[in-house]
C-alpha cells in the first residue's frame, strides 16, 4: 500500500485523508495537537474538527513531521495560511526533490500579501514541485461521500494528472486548471464575500440582497486575480464562482455563521472566536485585502465594508451603501 502525506488535522486535511484513505492509500496524518493525536488512535474520530466520522484504519495519526512525511511522493498540506510559513519551515528539512506539495490551504498570508504557493516558494527557495487542489467542497460532504468537484491548478500537466489518478473515484471529480494564482484567489477571497453575505443574513435581509452581494464579490474576486497575477476567467468557474456559492449559501459554511452572528450584533467578534475555538480563514483574509487595497490603490467597496464592520465598528448598513454605489 502506498504512503501519503496530510499536514494538518482540521476538517478540511481530515476529510482528504478519508479521500485517500478511501481510494486505497496508507495515510500519515501529522496532528499538530498531540492530544487531538491520540485521540483519533484511541477513538477513530476527529472529535474536535470533524465529530460524528469514524475514520479508516488506513489513517494513522502522527505528531512527528519527519515520520509523516518520510515514504510519501505527496505531501498535502492543510493549514491554516497564518501558520503555514511557520509549519513549512519546520517541514522543509524533510521534504525531498521527488516529493510534490499539494496545496490545500486557502488565504492571503497578511504580513507579505503572499498566496501558499509562494509562501512555499519563499520557505523552500527553489521552487519544489506544487499543485493546488481546490473547488466548492466541504469536509463533511467529502467524508459523506457527496459528489464532488473540484479543480487542480499546476504549471506542468503532468504532476496534476498524476494526481489526479490519486484523487479521482466514483464521486470526487477533478478538472485541471494552469492558473494557480486564479484558483487560490478565488479559494481565499470567496470566504470574505462569504462574511458579507452572513451578516447581511443575520441583520434580516433576504435573498434579493444576498444574490446581489453575491455577484458584486465575484467581481471583486475577479479584479484581485487579476492584480496579483492570475486570469480573472478562472473566477467564473468552480474554484471561483462554484467555492462562493457553497460557501456562502451553503449550511455549513463558518465564515457564514461567524457573519450572521455579527450581523445579528449580539456578540463582539472576540466572543464569536472564543466560542468557535478557531479562527475563520475569512477573517484572517479580509486584513491581507485590507493591505492589499492600500498597497495596490484597489476599489473593492464590499471587502472594505466588510473589514470595516469587523475593525473598524461600522454597521450592517455600510455594507448596503458598498452595494449600492
Amino acid at each position: 500500500m502506498k504512503k501519503v502525506c496530510v499536514l494538518g488535522e482540521g476538517a478540511w486535511g481530515t476529510a482528504v485523508a478519508t479521500l485517500l484513505a478511501h481510494n486505497g492509500y496508507a495515510v500519515q496524518l501529522w496532528c499538530y495537537e498531540a492530544a487531538n493525536a491520540q485521540t483519533i488512535a484511541r477513538t477513530r474520530i476527529n472529535e474536535r474538527y470533524l465529530p460524528g466520522h469514524t475514520l479508516s484504519e488506513f489513517i494513522t495519526p502522527i505528531t512527528s513531521l519527519s515520520e509523516a512525511m518520510d515514504g510519501s511522493e505527496w505531501i498535502f498540506e492543510a493549514i491554516p495560511v497564518q501558520y503555514l510559513r511557520s509549519t513549512i519551515q519546520k517541514a522543509a528539512p524533510h521534504f525531498t526533490d521527488d516529493q510534490t506539495w499539494v496545496v490545500l490551504s486557502k488565504g492571503i498570508e497578511q504580513e507579505t500579501l503572499l498566496l501558499p504557493t509562494q509562501i512555499i516558494d519563499d520557505v523552500c527557495g527553489k521552487n519544489p514541485r506544487k499543485v493546488v487542489l481546490a473547488g466548492p467542497s466541504f469536509a463533511a460532504d467529502v467524508v459523506n461521500k457527496q459528489v464532488t468537484g473540484v479543480s487542480i491548478a499546476a504549471s506542468d500537466r503532468e504532476y496534476a494528472y498524476a494526481l489526479q489518478k490519486i484523487v479521482e473515484n466514483d464521486y470526487f471529480k477533478t478538472f485541471f486548471n494552469t492558473d494557480l494564482i486564479g484558483v487560490q484567489v478565488g479559494g481565499a477571497v470567496k470566504n470574505v464575500i462569504t462574511l458579507g453575505v452572513g451578516m447581511l443574513e443575520g441583520a434580516g435581509y433576504t435573498d434579493n440582497t444576498k444574490t446581489f452581494l453575491v455577484t458584486q464579490g465575484l467581481h471583486e474576486m475577479a479584479q484581485i486575480a487579476t492584480v496579483l497575477g492570475g486570469k480573472p476567467e478562472t473566477l467564473y468557474g468552480l474554484s471561483g464562482s462554484g467555492d462562493l456559492m457553497l460557501t456562502a449559501l451553503g449550511k455549513l459554511s463558518r465564515n457564514l455563521a461567524v457573519g450572521k452572528r455579527l450581523g445579528k450584533g449580539d456578540a463582539l467578534l472576540q466572543t464569536i472566536l472564543d466560542e468557535l475555538g478557531h479562527i475563520p480563514e475569512g477573517v484572517n483574509t479580509v486584513q491581507s485585502i485590507a493591505k492589499l487595497m492600500e498597497t495596490k490603490k484597489l476599489q473593492l467597496p464590499i471587502c472594505k465594508a466588510v473589514y470595516e464592520i469587523i475593525f473598524a465598528g461600522k454597521k450592517v448598513d455600510h455594507l448596503i451603501a458598498a452595494l449600492m454605489q
